[in-house]
């Protein structure tokens, strides 16, 4: 019966890793997926509108449904981008700095009044490029993790590790921010590993050996 409860346990475990860490690779490929359709509109928008662009009257080639979908997702996407998505912009001849200049953001309005410039595409451009690549490195590395039940083991003990902290910031006594500190810091995830590791092991060891021999096998390690 304890036998059949540790294997239920472990499996409970490498299931629940194993959804931590699809659920993690899947968001990682939805990212890429948005960042690239994203990029390609706004390079077809810009080309239109580049085509028939005329500087005095500082007006090009303007379609509207591109600009629509372009400014409906302009805020997630400037989101996703995170530090990928800021610069320090110094505006034309010199005039003015603004340091963490969000660059999608602050681009596609000058679509409308005119003001737009070549910079500002490539600016736009450049940073999504950044992020797709760091996107496309990142996601190696969760396929990776997609096959290995080690990891899923480690992933699914820690996520029900975190449980007592999830409950205490349901409660209110603790911020959700307090929360995502507490998971992603170096010590939580040194600890929760070693922990799951040693859990992993003596359910191995219980179910190979028995489980009395394993406690009588404690015992005499810890009568030394």
């Amino acid at each position: 019966m304890i036998t059949t409860l540790i294997l239920l346990g472990i499996l409970t475990v490498f299931i629940i890793g194993f959804v931590q860490v699809y659920n993690r690779h899947s968001r990682v490929v939805e990212k890429i997926d948005f960042a690239g359709e994203y990029r390609n509109k706004f390079i077809e928008f810009s080309k239109k509108y580049f085509q028939t662009y005329d500087r005095y009257s500082r007006a090009g080639n303007f379609d509207g449904e591109f600009y629509v979908w372009l400014t409906m997702n302009v805020n997630k996407i400037q989101s996703n981008l995170g530090t990928f998505g800021v610069m320090e912009y110094i505006a034309p001849f010199q005039t003015y700095r603004v340091s963490n200049y969000q660059i999608v953001i602050n681009t596609i309005p000058k679509f409308r009044d005119g003001s737009i410039k070549e910079f500002d595409i490539h600016s736009v451009d450049d940073c999504l490029l950044r992020y797709i690549g760091y996107l496309e490195e990142y996601s190696k590395d969760t396929q990776k993790k997609l096959k290995n039940p080690i990891v899923w083991f480690r992933e699914g003990f820690r996520e029900l590790l975190s449980v007592p902290i999830f409950i205490l910031s349901w409660f209110g006594i603790i911020s959700n921010r307090t929360v995502n500190s507490i998971k992603n810091s170096l010590i939580y995830k040194v600890v929760s590993g070693l922990i799951a590791l040693v859990t992993l092991v003596s359910g191995v060891v219980t179910i190979i050996v028995g489980y009395d021999q394993t406690i009588e096998l404690v015992n005499k390690i810890l009568r030394k």
